[in-house]
């Protein structure tokens, strides 16, 4: 008789099935880490993007003593029609009691996302982060980021950096 010898046998079913479930969990948890690992990269970006327009408002502190104003924030405005790559829409607003003679001591940029930083996960209920600068009596401005009140960026979307707001 010509038997093989039990060694040189391949897998069972079941030892094949085993393995393919292995693979499946694997790989419904690896899809998602990586979409939002992508995703905040993308946000990370967004965020550094908004650099030329934290240097505009420091400088205009700098200069005035405040931050703008009413039709004093409007050359820091990016319009849909500027076809930037990251926003869709950016806007400035003054916190708190400001008025033109005395201006803000604090400034919100509010900023609503291109649907491609994040891939389009929720719809737009997921596309607007806030960066908040507030300036201290000796002049230096300190920047705070993090999910804007209306249709927030997920948390996890968010740099390490921007997950800590007051």
């Amino acid at each position: 008789m010509n038997q093989r010898p039990r060694s040189t046998r391949g897998f069972t079913l079941i030892e094949l099935m085993i393995a393919v479930a292995i693979l499946a969990i694997l790989l419904a948890t690896a899809i998602p880490a990586y979409q939002n690992f992508t995703i905040r990269a993308s946000v990370s970006e967004a965020l550094a993007g908004l650099a030329p327009v934290k240097t505009d408002l420091a400088t205009f502190y700098v200069r005035n003593g405040r931050f703008p104003v009413g039709d004093e924030r409007a050359h820091f405005k990016i319009e849909p029609a500027d076809q930037h790559p990251t926003f869709r829409n950016l806007n400035i607003h003054g916190v708190g009691a400001c008025n033109s003679s005395a201006g803000c001591a604090q400034s919100r940029v509010e900023v609503q996302l291109q649907r491609r930083v994040y891939r389009g996960v929720g719809g737009d209920s997921h596309s607007q982060l806030r960066l908040e600068g507030l300036a201290s009596p000796n002049g230096t401005i300190t920047w705070k980021c993090g999910p804007r009140d209306v249709q927030p960026v997920k948390t996890e979307w968010l740099p390490a950096s921007c997950r800590e707001t007051s």
